[in-house]
């Protein structure tokens, strides 16, 4: 993402799914919706239209999960220089 380091944590019931503070979770599809892993940003309501994927691994999952929150994050520095 940055210079930080995103640190992923498995939820203590489901664990098939992981989340990361500043990224969003990731969930695998036995335990969410079939197809594969799916990304759900942490900025948008949890809501299935949200989802991004599926994704053929959790590996895949999270590194475009990492992606588009930096993505995220670079816009929204971009943004705030012009204020």
């Amino acid at each position: 993402m940055t210079d930080n380091t995103i640190v992923w944590e498995r939820d203590g019931i489901d664990p098939g799914w992981f989340f990361a503070g500043s990224v969003g979770s990731v969930r695998k599809s036995s335990s969410y919706r079939p197809g594969g892993w799916w990304f759900l940003p942490l900025w948008l309501p949890d809501r299935q239209e949200h989802d991004v994927g599926p994704f053929r691994t959790k590996a895949a999952a999270m590194t475009e999960a990492e992606r588009l929150a930096a993505e995220r994050i670079a816009k929204s520095v971009a943004g705030s220089a012009w204020h």
